[in-house]
């Protein structure tokens, strides 16, 4: 017959190298887990609860992983007696300690020729489940003495805390996990403690309990004292989140934060030559040369000026926090060409009352560049011919072609 010893929770403040949450409920937890591990006594198969059991009555214990691990499962006891039940030398069962993910394990196992019994003192108890992917040595923890079939110590509860961070602290960070079902040994009192779930959107963000580091986000499971604690949490790019919740014993109390965006951001002005030219900035009309200061947010954007006549001109620019700049915009006209082609060579051709150039002798055919667009007068005039007047448009980066047909008189 083997006993399990009865212990009370461990609140010593910790610090190692790797991240360890020191967890009123938990001992010692991974802020950080990247796979789980369960316990839980036959009692309360959820492992959520805090089952009674009385002195002398059997328990058995399950663990289960959810990723192939190595298990070690530790029972402490009030006095500093720390007995280490898995693995253990008293059968193979227990020398064994690897569980592929998804498999479960019992103590006693099913048809065991022993039982695990409840030992005084009465109080509040617990088993700690420590998953690794890694094997472990366990010895700063338990060791095997005189009782040769299951590892103890007598090193307490702030010895416990200081051996585990030893005993994790070669092992990858997101290589090892931790869980804790609690028990009575005797009634059972009110209990003294209540649980936080606390999530956020987006996860990840880095949770406090009363100024204390309690894991990232989502934090599924964190135990402490009944009464009002402050929760806050903090993600870089996001406003702090901060709640005052008030925690009954025995309960569950969900803080579910959504997250608010720091809003960065820093203006700029636009300016144009010529003036009164549309802005878009991102596609979104902002006004027209000169504008006032506008605010715009952090990063790089796209401004777009644009006037009837005048070529689009695009301008990126960055805008920092805290930033303030001018953004000017030079545009050129749009342009396009005419092609003339005449019947009288020597003559002159006109637009808009300007001189323009001469229909060449032979092939008759003129080419002038460089027009603006929009709608222009064309006047052609030779000796003893009838003057050509006509109208016509010029497209940008298009060519309109003219005929001109002249008679004499």
């Amino acid at each position: 017959m083997k006993k399990l010893f009865a212990v009370i929770l461990l609140f010593a403040p910790f610090a190692m190298a790797q991240s360890i949450v020191v967890s009123p409920r938990g001992i010692v937890v991974n802020p950080l887990p990247t796979f789980e591990v369960e316990t839980f006594l036959d009692k309360d198969p959820s492992g959520e609860g805090s089952p009674s059991y009385q002195i002398g009555e059997s328990v058995r214990i399950g663990v289960r992983v959810s990723e192939d691990s190595f298990i070690y499962l530790y029972d402490v006891k009030s006095n500093g007696q720390i007995t280490q039940i898995l693995p253990n030398r008293f059968d193979a069962f227990g020398q064994n300690n690897f569980l592929r993910a998804g498999e479960t394990k019992f103590f006693p196992p099913a048809g065991a020729r022993y039982t695990f019994t409840i030992d005084p003192p009465r109080g509040l108890s617990k088993v700690i489940a420590v998953a690794s992917k890694e094997r472990l040595n366990t010895d700063p923890i338990a060791s095997f003495g005189s009782d040769t079939n299951f590892a103890r110590s007598n090193i307490g509860e702030d010895g416990f805390a200081d051996a585990f961070g030893i005993v994790v602290q070669p092992v990858p960070q997101q290589d090892w996990v931790t869980d804790t079902a609690l028990y009575f040994v005797g009634n059972s009192p009110v209990f003294p403690f209540g649980t936080l779930s606390i999530s956020s959107r987006p996860s990840g963000a880095r949770a406090f309990v009363d100024n204390q580091f309690v894991g990232f986000t989502p934090v599924a499971r964190f135990g402490t004292r009944p009464g009002n604690h402050t929760v806050r949490l903090e993600l870089d790019g996001y406003e702090t989140f901060t709640a005052t919740v008030n925690l009954p014993p025995g309960e569950t109390v969900p803080v579910n934060a959504v997250l608010r965006q720091v809003r960065r951001t820093g203006t700029a002005s636009f300016t144009s030559q010529p003036s009164n030219v549309q802005v878009f900035v991102d596609g979104r009309s902002v006004g027209t040369t000169p504008t006032g200061v506008i605010t715009f947010e952090e990063g790089n954007h796209q401004a777009r000026f644009s006037l009837a006549g005048f070529q689009d001109l695009l301008v990126n620019f960055t805008v920092a926090s805290g930033s303030n700049q001018t953004i000017n915009g030079v545009l050129r006209r749009a342009l396009g060409t005419l092609t003339i082609q005449a019947n009288v060579g020597g003559a002159q051709v006109f637009i808009d009352g300007s001189a323009a150039g001469t229909i060449p002798n032979g092939s008759g055919r003129l080419v002038i560049n460089n027009l603006s667009t929009g709608k222009h007068e064309l006047v052609v005039i030779a000796p003893q011919f009838s003057t050509f007047v006509s109208e016509f448009r010029i497209r940008a980066g298009e060519t309109t072609e003219v005929r001109v047909r002249q008679s004499r008189r």
